[in-house]
């Protein structure tokens, strides 16, 4: 008995320093920016990661090239997405195997405006389900594979250096390197609050659901975007509330997540009309999102979650909640 609860001890002390270890690390990277590019400025994929490992980032590839008389200015192929990265393992002093848990993608429709064919694309260089290396600042350069010398850019540096300058996160599936650099005027553009915080800056506010923890809110100003987000029956969920000034049946997603909604239901939200759907990732979990519009308040709100049975849960009743 005794060595039974040894081993459930030294169970649960390894998977709070995991997860201390997990924390501190993202919190290093928060206030980087990330950009997986040739350095010619025709395409990139850039990103921010947060300090609870969500990011997010968009695409864009322009072809100038493809043209005609419809976009005589060219082609140009973009993405915004969003996902969910965690930390497998530090597997030495200078490098980290992180993974892509989820990765979601704008669905925009292909456009042309101002002469120019927008076309929408898949991110370049990140995926879901690819397990990644992270390097430190400092790491011999001669660790990293030769095809990742190029995307670290260390060869572009006039004095050649032995050590990288730079965070650099690399996919060996995907052929891709991010270098993570501290951005210039470039700060986190969501601000951590407490409720009471959120309430003075933007006038928004949530009720948390009955037993849910590990409760925060950030408001992104520029938007007048805030957010709460929560834990409750072992699923992460995220609220989101934006003022809009929509017609009768209009929604509008705030949800920050980009799928393409399936098995999409009407349903009604104390008295406000809006809609649910659901969407499976690569991973086989899912994304269930709750939207409706508070016409009288004119708020639109969004409640959603990663979930592996959606069937278990009544987003719907928790909406009702907030």
């Amino acid at each position: 008995m005794k060595k039974l609860i040894v081993l459930i001890l030294c169970m649960a002390l390894t998977l709070t320093a995991n997860a201390s270890a997990e924390e501190n690390l993202f919190e290093s990277l928060a206030s980087l920016a990330w950009s997986f590019s040739s350095g010619v400025g025709a395409w990139s994929t850039d990103m921010r990661i947060f300090a609870d490992g969500s990011f997010v980032g968009d695409f864009h590839d322009s072809d100038m090239g493809d043209a005609s008389e419809a976009y005589p200015f060219g082609t140009v192929y973009s993405c915004q997405f969003s996902g969910q990265m965690s930390l497998i393992e530090q597997a030495d002093e200078n490098t980290w195997r992180i993974r892509i848990d989820r990765l979601a993608f704008d669905q925009a429709e292909e456009a042309i405006e101002d002469g120019i064919r927008y076309v929408p694309s898949e991110p370049y260089g990140i995926s879901e389900g690819d397990e990644m290396l992270l390097y430190r600042p400092g790491t011999p350069v001669g660790v990293l594979p030769e095809d990742m010398l190029l995307w670290a850019h260390v060869m572009d540096l006039e004095t050649k250096s032995d050590a990288l300058e730079y965070w650099f996160l690399s996919s060996e599936k995907n052929e891709s390197g991010f270098v993570g650099y501290q951005p210039l005027l470039l700060p986190n553009p969501w601000e951590d609050m407490t409720a009471e915080e959120l309430k003075e800056a933007s006038g928004l506010s949530f009720q948390a659901p009955e037993g849910a923890e590990n409760v925060s809110f950030r408001f992104l100003r520029s938007e007048g975007l805030a957010e709460m987000t929560f834990t409750l029956f072992g699923e992460a969920f995220c609220a989101r509330v934006q003022p809009a000034e929509l017609e009768e049946g209009q929604l509008m997603d705030i949800s920050g997540l980009y799928y393409d909604w399936e098995n999409v239901e009407a349903i009604n939200v104390n008295g406000c009309s809006g809609t649910i759907g659901q969407a499976r990732g690569e991973n086989e979990d899912w994304v269930e999102v709750c939207m409706w519009y508070d016409a009288e308040r004119k708020l639109m709100r969004t409640l959603s979650v990663y979930t592996c049975d959606p069937d278990g849960l009544d987003l719907e009743a928790l909406a009702s909640q907030l």
